[in-house]
């Protein structure tokens, strides 16, 4: 059962990132200049972005509700360790949502409020992107004090640092990179999609540089992402194959296969994330009192199997509904 709902995690996190991601790294996009193309970008990203923009959140929530029923021991201490990036999280989120729904039900679809939005959208999808990263470094410093009563090494030092930052920045290009990738397929406009190209290339360069930024900065911390990776041989051979698989991703992009494409864009994702479990798991956290591991923090058995058997029983749900949103989406865009 434990194994089911880490498995139900990975997945949820892994949509979060493909779907959500793409969200932010639409917003992130919009922060760029775009010229004499900015009304046909925001077009095409709102087109693009109808079906999901909230229902992403949903999985997001999914690995809440399975971190508090399934393993309270570590949803406790990841809640208040962490709670300041979670605040922050939050915030941009909700932000990012108000921003975006007052931009496309404005009456004034040409006036300075529309700026305002399109700023504020754009700004608050970096500033969530950044702190998901920030949350995501933090998860295994070892810097986590479940037992402090001082202010900053219970609720500051577990997320400060250059590491944290470094992984926010890289997650954030991440995502930028995904959403300029999605986007190609969405439009028809040449120019427009050149442009979504030429961002993700750029981005592209930017992952890249980010990577071994991640790694530089890592040497700061009491473990370095080099010394974990050379005790997990599995880890570092995931992680080279994310690599080279970018050379699959750019043989399509110059072949105009959109949606393979975007599958291939989704496996590289896939592979970096499928990295840093190998390098972790079982370990949800570590603290300063040792790791804190999935197998042996679980609810009772009781309790999983009831939550084991709500999401089964929710999959059955949850799949067949997203596929008829999107149908339903795409169908009002082609009616054909």
């Amino acid at each position: 059962m434990i194994d089911i709902l880490i498995f139900f995690i990975g997945a949820s996190l892994l949509l979060y990132m493909l779907l959500g991601g793409s969200d932010f790294g639409a917003g992130i996009l919009e922060l760029l200049p775009a010229g004499r193309l900015r009304q046909a970008q925001k077009s095409v990203i709102n087109r693009a972005m109808g079906p999901v923009w909230e229902a992403n959140h949903m999985w997001l929530i999914l690995i809440v509700v399975i971190l508090f029923m399934g393993f309270p021991v570590i949803f406790t201490t990841l809640m208040i360790s962490l709670h300041v990036p979670m605040l922050a999280l939050l915030v941009g989120i909700v932000l990012r949502g108000t921003a975006f729904t007052f931009r496309h039900y404005d009456a004034v679809q040409d006036g300075r409020s529309q700026k305002i939005y399109t700023l504020l959208f754009g700004l608050s999808s970096l500033w969530s992107a950044l702190w998901l990263g920030i949350i995501a470094a933090s998860l295994n410093r070892g810097i986590i004090d479940p037992g402090s009563r001082e202010v900053w090494a219970a609720y500051f030092a577990p997320w400060w640092g250059v590491y944290p930052l470094s992984v926010g920045v890289f997650v954030a290009c991440i995502f930028a990179f995904l959403a300029s990738i999605y986007l190609i397929g969405e439009t028809d406009d040449l120019p427009l999609q050149r442009r979504f190209r030429r961002h993700a290339a750029f981005f592209n360069g930017l992952v890249i540089l980010g990577g071994g930024v991640v790694f530089a900065a890592s040497l700061t911390e009491r473990t370095s992402l080099p010394a974990r990776f050379l005790q997990s041989p599995l880890a570092l051979v995931v992680v080279a194959l994310a690599t080279l698989w970018l050379v699959v991703l750019w043989v399509f992009i110059a072949r105009e296969r959109p949606m393979i494409t975007r599958i291939v864009a989704s496996g590289q994702v896939a592979l970096i994330l499928l990295g840093w479990y190998v390098l972790y798991a079982p370990n949800a956290l570590i603290t300063t009192v040792g790791p804190l591991s999935f197998y042996d923090l679980a609810a009772p058995p009781a309790t999983l199997r009831q939550l084991v058997l709500a999401l089964g029983v929710g999959s059955l749900f949850i799949f067949p509904s997203l596929y008829f949103l999107f149908r339903i989406f795409k169908l009002q865009d082609n009616p054909r």
